[in-house]
């Protein structure tokens, strides 16, 4: 299979496999959402905040090197797996014996059990790391996609299960574990290659300055965005945190469901072409324009029906929420398009570069936060989204030397889809209001996101058809 079809089929099985994983996450927060409490969804924030800082230093950006690596040896292999599991096993006693303190930070006992069963899945972790960075270099994302779909609907079974049982927060707790064994065990099934029993540091030491770079940035990143999960649940409380997850998490959609599959698939093959800049550059700019296309129209069209979308779908106890959505819904379509730049730095080999700018706009987020904080969950969302809009130009800027990609050049390839997306969101916003006047909110609801699908894919076809008609190209391909 040519690199080409490699790569169409790996977007194609990716895609496939989010919008199914989505699908069955979504509703299954919206049965959770209904069954549990906001504290439950709090607390289980607290807890996933320490679980993923701590699972970042286990990782240490061993398992991107090997992706990143052209030629990879089979000691390379072995070594970087025995040392992945060491300190998978570490970090797992680590959190056990440390779990009364973090808790007693956060002044909320009830994490102590909850964050000790929750660091099993660094030993699951551990021993599955370098099998899915393998299957992920050798572009086998059909294997990947099968193995993640079964796992989530695993956990939502598992979840919802618990909640009817009125298991409360653990029904959280199991969902998360559930999900992280059943993926491990299913990677390490599907790899037929084995690590061998041989370890050395001077394995390590050639992916050392590679992988320290970005386990620097993928630690610091890390803590700066969550740093506000931090400071509201210690100075805002569970129930404030509950409101500002559900939001956050909406925000995420894009990202974690567009953006994330295609930057997955497309790290290792720009990885093999890292020294090709023309090329280079020419995927990377389809490939964020095919996210904008998602992306622009889903967050705008959030904010446009954002009042009646969290009443219809989560109940009347999460009406707050709206205001959130409507600060970090347009963060989400920045970000959209903002974060595959990491991808650069990855590939070219430059996560030197990634760190020192993610110290730098570490700092700048941290002060925001905490000065956004005087005015609650509200001003730590617009903190969030006032510090995205001042570092967005230098923070693309910056890895686009690396190819030769002018900003004015990358902005100005997705301009219609951003005006497309714009009237779609005025049209919606009309209709809506009219709606409201004579009809139920769920009607409202219902009408307002058919009106807004029709517009946007009408208008598209009408001012944009060339982009569209490219991914409709690529997916028939």
């Amino acid at each position: 299979m040519s690199l080409k079809e490699s790569a169409v089929s790996g977007l194609k099985w990716t895609t496939a496999s989010k919008i199914g994983q989505q699908t069955l996450q979504f509703s299954t927060l919206i049965i959770l959402a209904r069954l549990l409490l906001p504290e439950d969804f709090g607390l289980m924030a607290s807890a996933m905040v320490v679980i993923g800082f701590v699972n970042v230093f286990r990782d240490l950006g061993l398992s991107a090197a090997l992706i990143q690596k052209q030629n990879l040896s089979d000691e390379l292999f072995s070594s970087v797996f025995w040392l992945s599991l060491a300190i998978g096993l570490i970090m797992m006693l680590a959190l056990i014996i440390f779990s009364p303190y973090i808790a007693n930070f956060y002044n909320a006992n009830t994490l102590v059990p909850i964050l000790q069963v929750l660091s099993l899945s660094f030993l699951f972790s551990g021993l599955s790391a370098v099998q899915q960075a393998l299957l992920e270099k050798e572009l086998k994302f059909k294997t990947i996609s099968k193995i993640e779909l079964f796992a989530t609907f695993l956990a939502a079974v598992t979840g919802i299960t618990m909640a009817i049982l009125k298991f409360g927060i653990w029904s959280l707790v199991l969902q998360n574990l559930v999900f992280t064994f059943t993926v491990s065990s299913l990677f390490w099934i599907r790899l037929s290659k084995r690590p061998k029993f041989f370890f050395k540091w001077r394995e390590i030491k050639s992916i050392y300055n590679f992988s320290a770079n970005l386990a620097g940035f993928n630690i610091l990143n890390y803590f700066v965005r969550n740093a506000d999960y931090i400071l509201i649940q210690k100075f805002l409380g569970e129930q404030q945190l509950g409101y500002y997850t559900l939001a956050y998490r909406l925000m995420l959609y894009p990202l974690k469901n567009i953006t994330a599959v295609m930057t997955r698939v497309m790290f290792p093959l720009l990885s093999k072409i890292q020294n090709d800049n023309k090329r280079f550059r020419d995927i990377y700019l389809k490939l964020v324009n095919t996210i904008s296309l998602l992306s622009f129209p889903l967050m705008l069209g959030l904010v446009a029906v954002s009042d009646n979308f969290v009443i219809v779908v989560f109940g009347a106890k999460w009406e707050p929420v709206t205001t959130l959505i409507l600060i970090l819904a347009p963060l989400g379509l920045l970000q959209s398009i903002y974060t595959p730049a990491g991808i650069i730095y990855q590939a070219k080999g430059r996560t030197d570069w990634w760190f020192r700018w993610g110290a730098v706009t570490g700092v700048l987020f941290i002060i925001a936060f905490w000065i956004g904080l005087k005015w609650g969950v509200i001003g730590v969302a617009l903190a969030y989204l006032i510090v995205n809009i001042i570092t967005f130009y230098p923070g693309l800027a910056i890895p686009f030397k690396l190819i030769e990609l002018k900003v004015f050049n990358f902005i100005f390839s997705f301009n219609k889809n951003i005006i497309i997306s714009l009237a779609m969101f005025v049209i919606v916003l009309c209709f809506k209001y009219v709606l409201n006047m004579y009809l139920g909110i769920t009607e409202s609801l219902i009408i307002s996101v058919i009106i807004g699908i029709v517009a946007y894919i009408g208008l598209s076809f009408k001012f944009n058809k060339e982009k569209i008609n490219y991914v409709l190209e690529s997916i028939k391909n």
